[in-house]
């Protein structure tokens, strides 16, 4: 029994103690080893692996802990956002006092962007960070400075300030166009940014600030941040960014002062210098006194050249004690000015020098300030400098520098004095033209001193001719112009005659001898003019007759003359296009040897036919393209014809012929010419010895130095040359013998006669004797009939040209010339 009783109690008490374990893992939620479990992981602060409970079992102690873990976890998370959130506020704390070391210390605008990137990425927290300066087309950002790990993203990257365009709706471009920051604090769902949340995505953008940037109040660009944590710009943040945009504005305007500073410091400077240096370099004597007692405080170099007085004489002493004022009367009548006005201008007073000598100056005073001392800033002239200026002023505009011969405004000035008289009285009035002949050449060869001093010769040559009434003034050049007041036809034609004789005697320049003349042309009022205008050009077209006729001589001015001017200017103007309208043609006159009766050359003659003035000689318009210069352009295109048309011949199979050109004396002088021939021979490869030029006898002789320099380096080259019309001249056999040429030129006036004029075969015969004894060839032009033909070859004359065998041809007509008279018989 009580075995049976203690099996009872024993099946009790087990039940007792499962039903008490079931109720105890009940209340526990698990085994006890879970539990235990799950404490210790609570106990080491692993709040991320999740405790299981299972259903059922949420008010256990398991159930519990698995509460108290999510608690704990969200606890866990808030003190760790709360640490990066105060390691973001610390970072940008740390920014923002390294941007105001960097303000500090930054020398200009690019430092200081450099240094703020850098920072905000080292100490600030971001990932990169970048400054854009406005564009000065003020509708573009362009990146000045940026830092950090991502700053390929700025790579290629455009930002505009139009709202309208895609590139301008972004946080950088919103900020600078709305003047206010810009937070985006989701990157990668902004609207704002969805141009670039690609871009941003490769980079890992999940935020970003833009913040505007001013320059003494008006945005010049903006400051944009980049980093990895979403709304990571909350208000602290932002007041903090806000307030490091603030103080680089600060900076930025602190720059603009220091600049503005520095150029007032540099400006105040440089007028302290300028004021000492125009103090000390002035022409004028500056000095302070002490307005008390006229105690010198300081003078100028001026002071110390003009005065006699030395810097250290004066300083310490007063006016009175070097008795500079000649008359204190006046020191009192400039106090009286400085009392009343503060100063005075330009007022005259006498001044004793050191030496003693007195000087009359004009005085400038004013009252001024010295380190609270009133004093007086004198500013003095003298006078006799201003006087001698005056005169010189005077004598600028009114002489000629060089002759001190009166010039066109002092000459219109006493021309219409004389003008006045002649009008009143009827007494009758001469206006001379007068030109210098040949003096350009005496200028080119012996140099402008000579020529200078030549001129200076004649003009007191020429003015110690005339009366003192007359008026003699130097137009320029070579050029004058006389006015000869109460003088008629004879009076003018009695000072010409005087004139040109004074001129004519020759004149030593230094270790030169030169004979001049002179070509006068002459107006007579009121016959050939009422003005000065029309009486000077009648003149110098009176003048040009001469030039054209003789030289050294006078002419007196007629209406001819003026239809001759018009026609010549009618002639000029029409010059002028004939190259370029293709109205120049070049015609050739066959040159016969004697010898054999064969063409062995052509002499080029120039032609010009106008489409409304016709042909025209080549005596009228040569001499005009000389004077004005196209015989330059035109000669050139002759030479260059000439030899393409030679080098043609050569090609059609004709035998080779010499073709003459003939040059002019402007072209003769052209320092290129041999350079010239030489180019135009190599254009149309056409060798040297097809190529004759002809110069006249009177162009050589007019300067026989420098006419054999031309042709010796025209020789040099194997150009041949030969002298045209010999025998009109007045060659000189000691420089005809040093003359590079081979060919001398009977003149057609001696030809003409040459069957009936005993002179002219005089002549011939000895001109080709000449040439014969200095190895040279003759050649006759203008041959016109066999009686001609038959002297000249009797006489062993070796060429002829003329009308007798045929006219100047066209080059098409020449050809069939030649080819016809290589068939013929000889001559």
């Amino acid at each position: 029994l009580l075995r049976g009783i203690f099996a009872l109690l024993g099946i009790a008490l087990m039940w007792l103690l499962r039903r008490s374990y079931l109720e105890l893992r009940s209340a526990l939620g698990g085994r006890l080893e879970q539990v235990q479990s799950h404490f210790a992981q609570l106990g080491k602060g692993d709040f991320a692996t999740p405790i299981a409970v299972p259903q059922g079992s949420e008010e256990s102690v398991l159930g519990w802990l698995a509460q108290t873990q999510s608690k704990l976890k969200a606890l866990q998370q808030d003190n760790d956002s709360a640490h990066a959130k105060l390691q973001r506020i610390t970072q940008l704390y740390a920014a923002l006092s390294q941007c105001n070391q960097a303000i500090v210390r930054s020398r200009d605008e690019a430092e200081l962007f450099a240094i703020i990137c850098r920072d905000a990425v080292n100490f600030g927290g971001m990932k990169m960070a970048w400054i854009g300066l406005l564009e000065e087309s003020g509708q573009w950002v362009k990146q000045v400075a940026s830092f950090g790990a991502g700053i390929a993203y700025l790579e290629g990257l455009e930002i505009s300030l139009d709202a309208e365009s895609p590139k301008g709706l972004g946080p950088t471009a919103t900020a600078m166009r709305e003047d206010h920051p810009f937070w985006c604090q989701d990157f990668q769902h902004d609207p704002a940014t969805a141009a670039w949340h690609e871009r941003g995505a490769r980079f890992g953008w999940a935020a970003s600030a833009a913040l505007p940037l001013h320059r003494k109040g008006h945005v010049i660009g903006a400051f944009s941040l980049y980093t990895d944590v979403a709304h990571a710009f909350d208000e602290e943040a932002q007041h903090l960014l806000v307030e490091m945009a603030m103080d680089i504005d600060f900076a930025l305007d602190h720059f603009v002062d220091e600049a503005q500073r520095a150029v007032a410091q540099q400006a105040l400077q440089e007028a302290e210098e300028v004021y000492r240096a125009a103090f000390q370099s002035s022409p004028d004597t500056i000095n302070i006194n002490r307005l008390e007692d006229g105690l010198y405080l300081d003078v100028n170099a001026a002071f110390e050249r003009v005065s006699g007085w030395t810097r250290d004489e004066v300083i310490g002493r007063t006016s009175a004690e070097i008795n500079i004022w000649h008359d204190m009367a006046d020191r009192s009548r400039l106090l009286e000015h400085l009392q009343r006005d503060g100063g005075c201008e330009n007022m005259k007073a006498q001044f004793a020098m050191k030496d003693g000598t007195l000087r009359t100056c004009l005085m400038s005073a004013r009252k001024i300030t010295l380190k609270g001392v009133a004093c007086i800033l004198s500013i003095t002239r003298d006078m006799s400098a201003q006087e001698q200026a005056d005169a010189r002023i005077q004598q600028l505009a009114h002489f000629d520098q060089l002759t001190g011969l009166p010039n066109r405004a002092l000459l219109n000035d006493r021309f219409k004095y004389s003008l006045s008289l002649a009008q009143r009285s009827g007494e009758p009035l001469v206006v001379m033209f007068l030109d210098l002949d040949h003096f350009k050449t005496i200028n080119d060869t012996l140099g402008h001193s000579i020529g200078d001093q030549l001129l200076m010769e004649v003009s007191r040559r020429l003015k110690s001719s005339l009366r003192e009434e007359d008026t003699l003034s130097r137009m320029g050049g070579d050029e004058f112009i006389l006015v000869l007041p109460g003088t008629d036809e004879a009076g003018a034609r009695q000072v010409a005659g005087k004139l040109i004789e004074a001129v004519a005697h020759p004149c030593q320049i230094e270790q030169y001898e030169l004979v001049n003349t002179i070509s006068i042309g002459i107006a007579l009022y009121p016959h050939d003019g009422e003005d000065f205008e029309t009486l000077s050009k009648h003149a110098d077209t009176a003048m040009y007759r001469v030039k054209q006729a003789s030289r050294n001589d006078f002419c007196f001015f007629t209406q001819e003359m003026q239809a001759h001017s018009a026609r010549t200017l009618q002639l000029l103007n029409a010059l002028r296009h004939a190259l370029a309208r293709n109205e120049l043609a070049l015609y050739y006159q066959p040159q016969i040897a004697l010898q054999d009766g064969h063409i062995i050359g052509a002499e080029a003659l120039l032609r010009w036919t106008h489409p409304e003035l016709g042909s025209i000689s080549p005596d009228e318009f040569i001499p005009i393209a000389e004077d004005s210069g196209l015989i330059i352009p035109i000669g050139e295109w002759v030479l260059r014809s000439a030899a393409t048309q030679a080098r043609a011949w050569l090609a059609s199979g004709l035998p080779p012929l010499v073709v003459a050109v003939n040059l002019s004396a402007v072209q003769f002088r052209h320092p290129n010419l041999t350079e010239l021939v030489n180019r135009i021979l190599a254009e149309t490869q056409l060798a040297a010895e097809y190529l004759e030029l002809e110069l006249t006898e009177a162009v050589a002789m007019d300067d026989p130095l420098a006419a054999i320099a031309v042709m010796n380096k025209l020789h040099e080259c194997g150009i041949r040359m030969s002298i045209d019309d010999f025998g009109t001249g007045y060659s000189s056999l000691s420089y005809l013998k040093k003359f590079q040429v081979y060919k001398l030129k009977i003149d057609q006036s001696f030809v003409r006669d040459i069957t009936d004029d005993p002179d002219d075969k005089a002549i011939v015969s000895a001109i080709i004797n000449l040439a014969n004894s200095l190895g040279m060839q003759t050649i006759a032009e203008g041959v016109e009939t066999s009686g001609q033909l038959a002297f000249l070859r009797l006489q062993g004359c070796d060429e002829v040209q003329g009308y007798y065998f045929s006219k100047p041809l066209p080059a098409g007509e020449f050809e069939q010339f030649v080819k016809a008279s290589l068939s013929t018989a000889a001559v």
